[in-house]
């Protein structure tokens, strides 16, 4: 304790966003995953598995798979991106 802070260090870094960063290699996998509808779960293990040291969390994998649905989606909303798929496969709206 210095005087400045009024806690001790943590012990874990589990849950810190520097700590929990995704490597590109583990972004790719997401994506991969993603587009084969994987739960976040199964991905999180999946991640786990690749490196046994990561602090990764469930809410980077669903912050990288969210960045990468609106990566698709482009400027268009949800709605937008919904209508286009119907009228690609002719579907009657």
């Amino acid at each position: 304790m210095c005087g400045s802070h009024n806690h001790e260090l943590a012990k874990s870094l589990v849950g810190h966003p520097y700590v929990g960063q995704l490597t590109k290699d583990e972004k790719i996998i997401i994506v991969d995953m993603t587009k084969s509808m994987v739960n976040l779960r199964n991905i999180l293990l999946t991640l786990k598995e690749y490196n046994a040291n990561s602090c990764t969390t469930i809410k980077q994998i669903y912050n990288a798979r969210s960045t990468y649905c609106s990566f698709i989606r482009g400027s268009d909303t949800e709605m937008q991106h919904l209508m286009k798929f119907f009228e690609r496969d002719q579907y009657i709206h």
